[in-house]
């Protein structure tokens, strides 16, 4: 009879095919879409194959024994790649291939004992003795690539955010908030299965377990629903020359650039006359190069001088004039649609709005115009 875990464990590998079905074939379908339905579908699977092998009877599917225990060697990679395609929607490349590594040297290490007859395979999952060679060095492989991705994905997390900041006025914040929660969330479910095979707390696989599934499948209907879930606009997936320039000057805002402190100072007193003679900000499509543009500067310049003058990034700086202008707004009529008010001032969504309010007054849209007429 199978135990309480094992059925939570079959119903979420269906929910995983069906979910692989629904990300797919929606016409919304979006590339990160369909590398999380392929990843839903490949944990189903992970987690099914242990089944082929119940009561150790060969049936119809025992031609599949062993062939799915090294799937977890790609989830890694495709973690990864559904955090760079979330977030600026591009295409997958053939470069893209190498990923498969780490899951093609698994199966290529496995490859003597996964092709024999199907009794040979059935005794072997049974028993692990002997336990086949690649075998450790698959699992070594596991855990390798699963924190290295981690790496990875933290420093595209990252990379992401700063463009961001210092190119874009008018993304949510909580979307970077919501990767990086992502993020830790794999690192603990990886970390609890690394402590769960090399110590004697082997309950701590099957909390990682019931966690990815929940995690995962939690994802993808999220994703289902929206599949701009995680977008940025505007943002560019590829670097660019300034890319480098940019994260060094927003992170050592301390630092000497290319322009000493007088022609800066000047430069950021002419870049705020422009913003509040001409309101550039109502713009919401309003960039870093746009600006830089309309000024007659180079993005470089315009960056060194926001983040080692005025000490704030182009995000920063853009949104303070979009908050302040629609407070003022706020003011003269306060029975003014806060929406109306938030496109009219920059902003290019409702959740974009109040994220960034928050940010800046500490108080929601509601909030703060309760407080004007107290």
């Amino acid at each position: 009879m199978l135990s309480f875990t094992q059925h939570i464990i079959i119903i979420g590998a269906v929910q995983g095919i069906l979910l692989f079905v629904l990300l797919n074939l929606d016409s919304r379908a979006t590339t990160a879409n369909r590398l999380l339905g392929v990843f839903c579908l490949l944990l189903a699977l992970y987690f099914l194959s242990p089944f082929i092998a119940l009561n150790a009877e060969l049936n119809a599917f025992s031609g599949l024994l062993g062939w799915g225990f090294f799937l977890p060697a790609s989830f890694g990679a495709l973690n990864f790649l559904y955090y760079r395609h979330a977030v600026t929607n591009t295409k997958l490349s053939w470069k893209d291939l190498w990923h498969l590594t780490p899951v093609l040297i698994c199966y290529l290490l496995n490859l003597h004992w996964l092709t024999e007859s199907t009794e040979y395979r059935l005794n072997l999952l049974q028993t692990f003795d002997p336990v086949p060679t690649g075998f450790k060095t698959s699992i070594l492989i596991f855990y390798f690539q699963a924190f290295a991705y981690n790496g990875f994905s933290a420093w595209l997390i990252f990379r992401y955010q700063n463009k961001a900041q210092n190119t874009l006025a008018n993304f949510n914040p909580d979307i970077f908030r919501w990767l990086w929660a992502f993020l830790t969330i794999t690192l603990i479910i990886w970390s609890f299965k690394i402590i769960a095979d090399f110590t004697s707390l082997k309950y701590l696989s099957r909390w990682a377990d019931i966690l990815i599934v929940v995690f995962i499948y939690s994802v993808a209907i999220a994703q289902w629903r929206n599949p701009k879930l995680f977008r940025v606009e505007q943002l560019q997936s590829k670097p660019t020359s300034s890319d480098s320039h940019d994260l060094y000057t927003s992170t050592h805002k301390s630092s000497p650039g290319s322009l000493d402190e007088g022609t800066r100072e000047v430069l950021l007193k002419s870049t705020k006359e422009f913003m509040q003679q001409d309101k550039p900000f109502l713009d919401s499509q309003l960039t870093l190069s746009s600006l830089a543009e309309s000024i007659g500067l180079s993005t470089h310049h315009l960056s060194e001088v926001l983040n080692q003058q005025e000490g704030k990034n182009f995000y920063q700086f853009v949104n303070q004039y979009r908050v302040s202008y629609l407070i003022e707004q706020l003011k003269k009529d306060k029975k003014a649609k806060i929406l109306d008010l938030a496109l009219a001032s920059g902003f290019s969504s409702k959740s974009t709005f109040n994220a960034v309010f928050k940010q800046f007054t500490d108080q929601t849209p509601s909030q703060f115009r309760k407080s004007l007429t107290c």
